[in-house]
């Protein structure tokens, strides 16, 4: 069971003053059966004046804080130790049919599948059209085992789509994506959940961070790494199972969990409000290292 030391640090400089601010952070660890977090910390710079700590309707915990002391210079640090396990995948042909897991979930019966109905419809993030419903469907044939074709979707997106950081825009929709087949992770989750959810499938937007390694023989670059995002869907008789489009993996023991949502909008690792400011620059620096397995 492999131990990550993960860092992730968000610095702000303003050219004018900023005034007041608000802020919302989804940074803190959220605790699922596969990973526990052995220790974590939040440093604020400067010290909020006030902090709140709650847990939205998805079940993640939320930091709330207001600084309302003049500053140019912020700075959001976290820092934790987890240790992550991989969970068991489905079988393949094993699972239910998708057309009754989308049947199931039209009248759901229980709290675990009116708590996956949630995500079977549009987002904000994750609208869809009769474009992105006919590519889920090359995969989703009628009759076929849900992991199967969920599987095969996660392959298709990886294979048809080319990671290129600065092609997309915060906020495009999965038609966009798929018209343009560029992107990175936030825009191949948001396309497989467009997908799942076009066929009334389940589908959640995993926040969180993967190990990355450095290319054979190169030093690891500390602060090289970044947020990452994937998603899981609901499987009656199994739960929820994380795919990962941007690397055609399944979630596992390299995938360190924060938060989930419908789509990105619900779980930005960090947001704000300021009164003031001006021109500002950002630097973020993210680094998972592991400590031991």
């Amino acid at each position: 069971m492999p131990i990550y030391q993960v860092d992730h640090e968000t610095v702000y400089d303003y050219r004018l003053p900023v005034l007041y601010s608000n802020h919302l952070a989804h940074m803190l660890p959220r605790t699922v059966s596969r990973q526990n977090w052995i220790s974590h910390s939040i440093e604020v710079e400067p010290n909020p004046t006030i902090r709140q700590e709650r847990i939205d309707i998805f079940g993640n915990k939320v930091l709330a804080f207001s600084i309302e002391q003049e500053h140019t210079h912020f700075r959001f640090k976290t820092t934790g130790i987890v240790d992550v396990q991989g969970e068991e995948p489905p079988k393949q042909g094993e699972t239910m049919k998708w057309e009754d897991v989308a049947k199931l979930l039209e009248r759901p019966t229980s709290d675990e599948t009116l708590d996956a109905a949630m995500y079977a419809y549009a987002s904000p993030f994750a609208k869809f059209d009769e474009s992105v419903r006919n590519y889920a469907l090359e995969s989703f044939e009628q009759g076929r085992p849900i992991f199967d074709a969920a599987y095969e979707l996660m392959t298709r997106i990886y294979t048809d789509c080319k990671y290129t950081p600065g092609a997309t825009r915060i906020g495009a929709q999965p038609q966009e994506i798929l018209r343009g087949r560029k992107g990175v992770c936030q825009d191949f989750a948001h396309l497989m959940i467009g997908c799942l959810r076009s066929l009334h499938l389940p589908c959640r937007y995993v926040s969180g961070y993967l190990r990355t390694h450095p290319c054979e023989g190169q030093p690891k670059l500390v602060g090289a790494d970044a947020t990452h995002a994937w998603v899981s869907t609901y499987i009656p008789g199994h739960g929820w199972v994380e795919l990962d489009p941007t690397n055609n993996v399944l979630g596992g023991n390299e995938h360190i969990i924060l938060a989930w949502g419908r789509d990105f909008g619900d779980v930005s690792p960090l947001k704000g409000v300021i009164t003031g400011g001006g021109e500002h620059t950002l630097k973020v620096s993210v680094n998972v290292d592991l400590r031991d397995e």
